[in-house]
């Protein structure tokens, strides 16, 4: 028993250990996700507002706009040549042509909201909205409106703001032959888009009226060479030069990438392509950051204190459970297995019996009555753990052995038949000795039950004669005690 106590405090120190070592790996391990976390937001967070200010830069741009006539009709040319690339595209990589995904991408890449491709008849089969599929210039008005490219293969047309023929959603729409004169092209964009793209010539004016904050300029630069052409804090570098190649920057979407401006270090850029321009919201990274180490301390604070606390209410939960589990399972007087054990391992074998070598063993304490009356209680317990003892030491080790009452054993063990004879023999011989070491009398009355004598019958069934052989065995027991004492 102390043996067993030793490795319980063993193993729960170690337990503790363990425990303190994953709950710091996972604090680590937190932090780090934090500190990711945080930064990613941040960044997130930087290009909102870059977002936002580029929108307010290309409002005011807009706004300025004065020849929007002039501009609409140049548009229309390019829509019309958009239309003219795509058609180049398709008729160079004929799997483009029903490849809806990709035609997305080109849209996306050329600036516009949507691609269709019409048969020679004038009916859409392809293109980046599948919804519109089988429409074609009798669908309505608006479809109708391109009826004369039927007859002339040469013709490109673009169209006015007008609201769609499937869903009356204002759009314009450009198109065009391919050079084989099987397909058309069409391109639509909303008059958002034309808006957007109305240039200002007022761009300096417009950018250095716009406000600015500590860690932050507003940039504008070229978008053929990246030259800078106007700041909210004055032109500092030549060009807006981003920390690694390839950045492509496109309208419509914030990129962000680094620059390095010199003195100011590497800061991160957010910007967007408008029309012939870079619009970038240029922002100090340690000024982003700024909220970082402060985020990450009170992270550590709350999760070491919570951990401070989880670890506790485990460490108390986990005692209380294995206390109530070995109250419940064991037997406190002897260390054997409890009766709600028996009765589990019963319910066990109810639903699955056991096999050929089962052995019932019941067992019943001879005289524990007569040595509380003449000997007091203290010596009965003894006679008790005595007793256990023995059962203990020469049953434990093939199965298992329960205390079911004051003084009645049952022992489940598994053995071959042939050697359960010296099971019991070496049971008997353990309670001579015990009882030469202590002193008193440790006798005991047992009854073996096999599972091959009654392999048809059920654990209860088994148990019932078991203790029917207890019976007889405790009734010659006491013929014979009587005997002896008669002689005495």
């Amino acid at each position: 028993m102390l043996k067993k106590k030793n490795n319980n405090i063993y193993f729960s120190r170690r337990s503790k250990y363990l425990l303190l070592l994953l709950s710091a790996t996972i604090i680590v391990l937190l932090l780090v996700m934090q500190f990711f976390i945080q930064t990613w937001s941040n960044r997130k967070q930087a290009a909102r507002t870059a977002e936002v200010l580029i929108d307010q830069v290309i409002n005011v741009m807009e706004t300025n706009e004065s020849k929007q006539k002039t501009l609409t009709d140049s548009l229309k040319e390019d829509y019309i040549t958009r239309a003219k690339a795509v058609s180049y595209l398709l008729d160079h990589s004929k799997w483009l042509c029903n490849n809806v995904l990709e035609l997305q991408r080109i849209a996306k890449l050329i600036s516009v909201d949507e691609i269709h491709v019409l048969t020679p008849e004038g009916a859409i089969y392809s293109g980046t909205v599948p919804k519109y599929f089988g429409y074609s210039f009798d669908s309505g008005v608006q479809m109708a409106y391109f009826k004369p490219m039927l007859n002339r293969k040469t013709l490109s047309m673009c169209q006015d703001v007008t609201p769609n023929t499937a869903e009356g959603k204002s759009m314009m729409y450009a198109i065009c032959w391919n050079t084989a004169g099987t397909r058309m092209v069409q391109v639509g964009i909303e008059p958002v888009r034309l808006l957007e793209e109305l240039r200002s010539n007022q761009i300096s004016e417009v950018v250095q009226n716009m406000p600015s904050s500590e860690g932050l300029d507003i940039v504008v630069a070229d978008r053929g060479n990246w030259s800078i052409v106007a700041s909210t804090r004055g032109i500092r570098q030549s060009k807006l030069e981003p920390t690694t190649a390839n950045v492509e920057v496109a309208p419509d979407r914030v990129t962000q990438f680094y620059v390095d401006l010199g003195d100011d270090g590497i800061n991160i850029c957010s910007a967007s392509a408008y029309e012939d321009y870079i619009i970038a919201i240029v922002q100090d990274r340690a000024e982003i950051n700024a909220n970082v180490p402060l985020a990450i301390a009170i992270s550590f604070a709350y999760l070491v204190f919570a951990a401070a606390i989880l670890f506790n209410v485990f460490k108390y939960l986990t005692g209380q459970i294995i206390e109530e589990q070995q109250n419940a399972n064991t037997d406190p007087m002897t260390g054997l297995n409890s009766r709600r054990a028996y009765e589990t391992a019963l319910d066990k074998y109810r639903e699955t019996p056991p096999g050929e070598r089962f052995v019932y063993v019941s067992m019943d304490l001879n005289g524990l009555k007569t040595t509380n009356d003449t000997m007091g209680h203290e010596m009965g317990d003894r006679l008790i753990d005595a007793a256990a003892k023995c059962m203990s030491e020469c049953f434990g080790k093939y199965g298992r052995v329960y205390r079911i009452g004051g003084d009645e054993f049952v022992a489940l063990i598994f053995d071959d038949d042939e050697h359960v004879d010296e099971v019991r023999n070496d049971f008997e011989r353990a309670l001579r000795t015990e009882s030469r070491e202590q002193n008193i009398e440790v006798s005991v009355t047992s009854s073996f039950v096999k599972r091959s004598e009654f392999p048809d019958m059920t654990i209860d069934q088994i148990a019932k004669i078991a203790d029917e052989r207890l019976y007889e065995g405790k009734k010659e027991y006491y013929r014979t005690h009587d005997r002896r004492s008669r002689r005495r």
